[in-house]
């Protein structure tokens, strides 16, 4: 009977409010002086449909200055728009994002002021029972700068669970020997920061950031079970800006329980001329960024305890007649011995089969 209540007491909520048939318009990035200019527009999706963001494509885009300089960016698929180099931009000059959708919607930033970000001191990173904590630290001797925003692009390697020296080429009905470019046991897999990474020192006696906390990793993940790579970026902001971060971040990481602060409306400083009530999402901010890249060894994380292995053991097949059936569905040769070759499955023994890919990063060690 309690379980009974239970789901009667169970309703489907809809929500009133109904958002613009072509959703939101979300813009993403940083006029950058001392680097090329990207950004990304989307479109957010309703509640009711799949949470993917909608890339915005055919836009054109151009960062101006109120020195009446103009510079146009070039799309690059999937909502991306940049330049091709760094811009000449002009820390004395204020600069806005001016945008035109290919539906034709008109969209106009505020001019907000260049700012000279500081170097980053050091990014370094701690570990506790708990995993790993990576940190950012920086000052500002003159105390100009107050509002900090970070972002960061990592990159982890990580291994399958045995290596693979032969792949099945269905053509010939053949097990062949792999060469150097063919090799699926070493894997890349990474990406973007998707939290909200604000701070600010206005509390404080001096301008100093110490030990901000950038990312973290769990104890055993298979983020640090080889060799793993964060580049930070850093950023100085407006006070502006930092709110709306916070709000932002308040909105999307801090929800979940009835002692939360409740959803705040965000305000950001880009309007559509085309319906002045329209919602966007974004802020835009300006200046210099600096980054610094780190790498972190498992062999530095000796309690480290990630370990891989294929669910069940190897299997041999030696007929050309069960070729087709084993290795055109779930296993991967592995090896040769007396009885056939060795093989597992392939969700195992191919690592791209855990999201990452088998190029190696231009600037990863040997």
């Amino acid at each position: 009977m309690i379980m009974i209540g239970l789901f009667h007491c169970r309703e489907v909520y809809v929500s009133p409010y109904v958002p613009p048939a072509a959703g939101y318009l979300v813009v993403e990035g940083y006029i950058s002086g001392n680097a090329p200019v990207s950004f990304t527009l989307s479109r957010v999706a309703r509640l009711s449909a799949d949470s993917t963001m909608l890339p915005e494509r055919g836009a054109q885009v151009q960062i101006e200055g109120n020195d009446n300089s103009a510079y146009p960016l070039t799309g690059q698929g999937k909502g991306v728009y940049s330049s091709s180099g760094m811009l000449p931009l002009n820390a004395s000059v204020q600069y806005r994002i001016r945008i035109t959708t290919g539906s034709g919607g008109k969209y106009l930033s505020d001019y907000v002021p260049y700012k000279v970000t500081p170097a980053i001191d050091s990014i370094n990173w701690a570990e506790t029972t708990e995993g790993v904590t990576i940190f950012a630290n920086a000052h500002d001797h003159t105390s100009s700068t107050r509002y900090y925003l970070w972002s960061y692009d990592e990159e982890w390697e990580y291994h399958s669970a045995e290596q693979s020296l032969y792949y099945y080429d269905a053509s010939f009905n053949q097990v062949l020997a792999r060469d150097t470019s063919q090799l699926i046991y070493r894997c890349w897999h990474g990406g973007p920061s998707t939290n909200i990474l604000a701070f600010s020192t206005e509390k404080l006696a001096q301008d100093v950031v110490y030990e901000y906390p950038v990312r973290f990793i769990p104890i055993n993940s298979v983020v640090l079970s080889q060799t793993y790579s964060i580049l930070v970026r850093q950023y100085a902001i407006t006070r502006d800006g930092y709110e709306f971060f916070s709000l932002m971040r308040q909105n999307t990481e801090q929800q979940g329980t009835i002692f939360d602060a409740q959803p705040s409306q965000l305000s950001g400083n880009i309007h559509s001329l085309s319906n002045p009530g329209e919602i966007v999402v974004g802020f835009i901010s300006a200046g210099s960024l600096v980054q610094q890249r780190i790498f972190i060894s498992n062999a530095q994380l000796p309690e480290w305890r990630y370990l891989y292995l294929c669910p069940a053991p190897d299997t041999s097949f030696n007929s050309p007649s069960q070729f087709p059936l084993v290795y055109g569905t779930s296993y991967t040769p592995i090896d040769l011995n007396p009885r056939g070759f060795i093989s597992n499955y392939t969700s195992c023994i191919d690592c791209r089969t855990q999201g990452g890919t088998t190029t190696r990063p231009s600037y990863w060690p040997n």
